[in-house]
């Protein structure tokens, strides 16, 4: 007699809710790491903008 063993193996909705749950956390980290990069160009932006119209009224 061959002994036989059951594993209890994850149903496909089990495996699709950590799916969605592991993207959903993936992309707010790629959200937040966007909004850190837009904030670090518009202050450079901004110390560029401010330079040539500085430079700008001191040629006048």
């Amino acid at each position: 007699m061959i002994p036989t063993i059951r594993i209890e193996e994850p149903r496909f909705s089990e495996v699709a809710e950590r799916a969605v749950e592991s993207e959903i956390g993936d992309g707010m980290r790629l959200a937040q790491a966007c909004f850190l990069e837009e904030i670090l160009g518009a202050v450079f932006g901004s110390i560029t903008l401010w330079y040539l119209v500085s430079s700008n009224a001191s040629l006048s």
